[in-house]
């Protein structure tokens, strides 16, 4: 399912004064393509994904998915957040077939279809279990297993992985590069770990400092399964910072003004705060 933005803006009002956090953003994302979105914080990149999602709806421009302007929800887009948002009195397989409601499937249907994505993210033997019960990348791929169940078009992720532990979001890359063969959807994903979008996308795309629009994009043709740790992936992952850095810092300056130059002045080159070094 294609994605085509085309001159989107987004503003807010707080406190009487107009915030841009999106401007003339036009951005195309191809049927089963992979997109990260990488930015510095406050970029609007969660932003974005919202107006794709149809939970915001753009200031001005127009995004349009399969052809059909986005006016709000559909089942033909999920989104996964960073947190699992799941049910703690619903067991596993009750949680993923509570996204099957409305759907017109029979309560057998439904069994089927959760069970059929509960084993595509290897949870098989947790369907009676809780969620307290869980880890927080089981509760992520329970998540994702609820999604794929509806049989969206376009997965939408919001930093699914931010808050879990290094060794458990290198298992999730690899099961989603996985999933991500098998179903061929067209996946949107916002993250603010650069090796993690290298890893991970057929193309990153680089926003820049607020207000957000597209600054760069970054092809990644190197060949599926890939790892972290690989050097390919690092070599791109540097490419990427290098663009990132000075957006960082331009983000910083926004947010801090007069202090930051004085505490950039004070860092001694080599320490972890040194504005030279990587992201």
């Amino acid at each position: 399912m294609k994605i085509r933005m085309k001159d989107v803006s987004k503003s807010f009002r707080q406190n009487g004064v107009v915030l841009e956090a999106l401007i003339d953003v036009s951005l195309e994302v191809q049927p089963g393509e992979f997109v990260c979105l990488v930015g510095a914080s406050g970029c609007g990149k969660s932003t974005l994904l919202n107006l794709v999602a149809g939970l915001e709806m753009p200031t001005s421009g127009d995004i349009v998915v399969d052809g059909r302007p986005v006016e709000g929800p559909g089942l033909d887009r999920i989104m996964i957040f960073q947190e699992s948002a799941l049910f703690p009195w619903l067991d596993v397989v009750r949680n993923v077939e509570f996204g099957l409601k409305g759907l017109g499937l029979t309560a057998k249907e439904q069994r089927e279809r959760a069970t059929y994505y509960l084993n595509m993210v290897h949870l098989s033997k947790f369907h009676d279990s809780f969620v307290h019960q869980l880890s927080g990348g089981m509760k992520q791929r329970v998540a994702i297993a609820r999604a794929l169940s509806i049989e969206p078009k376009v997965l939408l992720m919001d930093e699914p992985f931010a808050a879990l532990d290094a060794q458990t979001r290198d298992v999730l890359h690899q099961e989603l590069q996985q999933i991500w063969g098998r179903t061929k959807k067209t996946v949107l994903f916002v993250t603010h770990n650069v090796r993690e979008a290298a890893c991970l996308a057929t193309r990153v795309v680089l926003l820049s400092s607020r207000p957000g629009r597209v600054l760069k994009e970054f092809r990644l043709d190197y060949s599926y399964p890939r790892h972290i740790e690989d050097p390919h992936i690092a070599e791109a992952a540097g490419q990427i910072n290098n663009d990132l850095k000075s957006e960082v810092e331009k983000a910083m300056r926004e947010e801090m003004g007069v202090e930051w130059r004085l505490a950039k002045d004070r860092v001694l080159p080599g320490s972890d705060f040194d504005m030279g070094g990587g992201i």
